[in-house]
């Protein structure tokens, strides 16, 4: 897997993504990533 930089100008909207962090942020920005481009399978569409 290709390592990412992410750059978040605005510190009000980071600190807000990160109070609803429920697993580790990696895990959080794939999820994201999945959901925006549509890959979630069966198994995954519960959460």
């Amino acid at each position: 897997m290709k390592k990412y930089l992410l750059l978040i100008e605005d510190e009000k909207l980071w600190e807000k993504f990160k109070g609803n962090l429920k697993k580790d942020i990696n895990t959080e920005i794939i999820e994201l990533i999945k959901k925006k481009i549509g890959v979630f399978g069966k198994k995954d569409e519960k959460q």
